[in-house]
């Protein structure tokens, strides 16, 4: 008997088991790592900690090739990270209008393949420093996409950053980037920079190593800090008022010259009040900038991405302002209808304002408090997890500990992940090198109760619900001369390395002590 009696029916199956085959074969991997809430989760559904470093190349010599080897890779793990975000070069990725760099980009695969074979996820940053190489000190943008209109360049002092705040070249190339301004073949450069983003993202669709996507690094408002300015320039009566100042204009202006900041003003910024006032100051042209320009912005490059990757998690960051501590108007990534992407967390940067000063290495308490709390309040508030992007950038300078213990603190107890500025030779010989190292949590069963740590280096305590029994094991880090324990069950670990808790056999709160061994 004829397994089929229509001859139709034969072609039809066959279709529908090629449709099915090459659905099954399009279909990207389930996730390494996903979202929920506020949690980041593997596929057993522990929450995940993600903590690493900034690895990769700002110099466009041999494409950007990073220092970093595979051994390098493996020893972020041995170090207890867990990711890296690692930065990419629009300008190396489409040195053309349209026209992508395979070579280039064949250099981006052999670092995310070490980093797949240590056991490290990857976040692509596209990163930018003065918006491109085409203006002085510059990184990120390529230069057919730098449309300064010829205008000049300036800084204030020797620390490049100022460039941000005075230069006109620099205002004039976001502007123009914010304004989708045509680049030479008639595009829009935004568009171009949305298709740059979507043809990475299809490259690494299938590649689990790869995570997620840093947009685009401290966006800087533009010709917009001008009225960021002007709001400031109006609260500066309040602002000042009992510091001792300068006695005449011509002092005033004269101090401006004190490295790196004059006397007056860091006794004003050293007041916690006086502080927020002046974030409460930055704040509102700073969100309507984030309002008018970055998330229309983000939300391009949000479409372009998932028409080709379903599965990648977009990490945010506000403007590079926020990094003062002002609060964010950020809002959480919607389709065409919209309705919420669930795949996105929070990663702005933790710095304070001594950062690439002589004072580096003391950073206020009050502000770092400060800037953590408004941080965490807009993770709430947008119902994502938090990372940090970055922070630290001590570079070697051993009187940086102090300064690296308080801030690991802040991170411990208050994010999901964190990335440390910058994976750099030799810094496992830096006197802060256990605060990067440090005892943490890699992933647990259940949902996080809280994390404590102690000043000093004595010790961390978490503390996680399980809700199901019996749940995935709980992973921590645990470096040498560290020991761990739980008092429920007795449980001691004390080997270096990874350190595996068993579920418990009913649901409830568990809690592991880990403290330096006597």
């Amino acid at each position: 008997m004829p397994l089929f009696r229509c001859s139709g029916a034969l072609p039809f199956l066959l279709l529908v088991l090629s449709v099915s085959a090459l659905a099954q074969e399009t279909a990207p991997p389930p996730p390494a790592v996903s979202v929920d809430g506020d949690r980041l989760v593997d596929a057993e559904g522990r929450t995940l900690f993600l903590r690493g470093m900034n690895a990769g190349s700002k110099s466009p010599e041999n494409f950007h090739a990073p220092w970093q080897g595979p051994e390098d890779f493996r020893r972020l793990r041995d170090w207890g990270m867990t990711a890296v975000r690692y930065m990419i070069f629009w300008s190396a990725i489409e040195p053309a209008p349209g026209q992508y760099s395979e070579e280039y980009l064949q250099g981006v695969d052999r670092v995310v393949s070490w980093a797949a074979d240590a056991g490290i996820h990857v976040i692509l940053d596209m990163h930018q420093d003065l918006y491109g190489p085409g203006i002085p000190g510059g990184d990120g943008a390529p230069a057919w996409a730098t449309l300064d209109d010829g205008l000049p360049h300036r800084t204030l002092g020797s620390i490049w950053s100022t460039a941000y705040l005075v230069s006109p070249k620099t205002h004039r190339a976001f502007d123009n980037f914010w304004n989708n301004a045509p680049g030479p073949d008639g595009v829009g450069i935004q568009d171009r920079f949305a298709l740059a983003w979507r043809h990475v993202a299809q490259r690494y669709r299938n590649n689990p190593t790869v995570i997620g996507f840093d947009i685009l690094n401290e966006p800087f408002a533009g010709s917009d800090i001008r009225r960021i300015a002007w709001a400031v320039w109006m609260a500066l009566p309040d602002l000042i008022r009992g510091v001792e100042m300068p006695r005449t204009p011509t002092a005033v202006m004269e101090s401006l010259k004190e490295e790196p900041y004059p006397r007056w003003l860091l006794t004003a910024a050293g007041d916690p009040q006086r502080y927020e006032r002046f974030l409460a100051a930055v704040a509102p042209a700073m969100q309507a900038f984030e309002r008018r320009a970055l998330l229309p912005m983000y939300q391009r490059v949000h479409r372009a991405v998932r028409e080709v990757h379903p599965t990648g998690i977009f990490f945010l960051e506000p403007c590079v302002l926020a990094n003062s501590g002002a609060p964010s108007a950020v809002e959480p990534l919607v389709d065409d209808q919209g309705r919420r992407d669930p795949l996105q967390a929070y990663m702005p940067h933790f710095y304070d304002i001594v950062l690439d000063t002589a004072l580096h290495h003391e950073p206020s308490p009050e502000r770092l408090e400060i800037m953590m709390r408004n941080r965490v309040a807009e993770a709430r508030r947008m119902g994502m997890p938090l990372l940090i992007g970055e922070w630290g950038a001590f570079y070697g300078d051993a009187r940086c500990v102090g300064a690296a213990a308080m801030m690991a603190r802040f991170l411990a107890e208050n994010t999901v992940g964190e990335f440390y500025w910058d994976y750099h030779r030799g810094i496992e010989q830096g006197a802060f090198f256990p605060s990067l190292s440090r005892p943490s949590p890699l992933r647990v069963g259940g949902f996080p109760v809280g994390i404590r740590m102690a000043e000093s280096p004595g010790g961390m305590q978490v503390e996680w619900t399980e809700e199901t029994a019996p749940a995935p094991a709980s992973e921590f880090h645990l470096p040498e001369g560290w020991v761990m324990e739980e008092a429920a069950s007795g449980g001691k670990w004390t080997d270096a390395g990874t350190a595996s808790v068993p579920g418990a056999e009913k649901p409830g709160v568990r809690k592991v002590t880990l403290r330096p061994a006597p």
